[in-house]
């Protein structure tokens, strides 16, 4: 039952990153003008370009560019943690650490609190769903004494 968790986690986890890879590849393109793409894509580059803008604080300096290159980097980190997992590697976890400290930053950096730290709280349970899942049985539990 808990391997069935930890692979439902994982591939919740692997989903995600997919598709912050993927977006975040669309709009570094948009961004850099390789391709131009209309609706959607338009929309949300200026969008990035007015939250980046209305910030008061930003600590790195974030340019849209930059801030798709670190979701990009978010979408490598929490999908090859969540490959690791499913083959049962301990670097995995610590990858899936480094995403949930990479998300946790970006609210640190534009010192902003907005209804994506929701997600960001949902994402650490379950990594500490997949802790639990991960931790070795102690000697002898489960046995009853003799």
């Amino acid at each position: 039952m808990k391997r069935k968790l930890a692979i439902t986690i994982c591939l919740l986890f692997l989903a995600s990153g997919l598709i912050r890879i993927g977006v975040s590849l669309l709009m570094i393109g948009q961004a850099s003008g390789w391709w131009s793409f209309g609706g959607e894509a338009v929309e949300a580059l200026a969008d990035t370009r007015s939250f980046i803008a209305a910030r008061e604080v930003n600590l790195v300096g974030f340019t849209p560019l930059a801030y798709f290159g670190f979701i990009l980097f978010m979408g490598v980190t929490i999908s090859l943690g969540a490959l690791g997992q499913l083959w049962c590697r301990q670097w995995g976890l610590a990858l899936i650490g480094l995403y949930l400290l990479s998300h946790a930053a970006l609210f640190v950096n534009f010192w902003t609190v907005n209804p994506k730290i929701f997600l960001w709280a949902l994402t650490v349970v379950m990594a500490g769903l997949l802790v639990w899942v991960n931790r070795e049985p102690e000697a002898g539990a489960g046995r009853l004494p003799a």
